[in-house]
């Protein structure tokens, strides 16, 4: 498995479709407020690059899971948030790390 990625700025409401790194494979997504370190959500991804996307609301992101609520966390607070991506092997490997975040119990939302 690969190491976690720098942590990265949330990209522009206007520039985030287009701007958003992430892989193009199965793995782990997280995202902090730089300003306090505060952790703020997670998820895994089958494609981790696409399912960034959907953090943030239409038309800046492809936000369609109901998730509003992370949406617009991430819309109104994109300026203080950073995020990192962990490829992994497999979507199982993906579905570890992400249990293991989960049972930290540290994040703001709980994926």
């Amino acid at each position: 498995m690969q190491a976690w990625t720098p942590w990265m700025p949330i990209p522009l409401p206007h520039d985030f479709k287009r701007s958003i790194a992430g892989p193009e494979e199965a793995g782990v997504y997280q995202v902090r407020d730089r300003r306090t370190g505060e952790l703020i959500l997670f998820g895994i991804s089958g494609t981790v690059k696409k399912r960034l996307k959907s953090l943030m609301p239409a038309p800046y992101g492809s936000g369609t899971r109901k998730n509003g609520g992370k949406r617009a966390y991430v819309l109104a607070h994109y300026a203080d948030l950073d995020y990192r991506t962990l490829a992994t092997p497999t979507r199982a490997d993906a579905a570890d790390v992400e249990r293991q975040l989960k049972d930290d119990r540290n994040h703001r939302f709980n994926t």
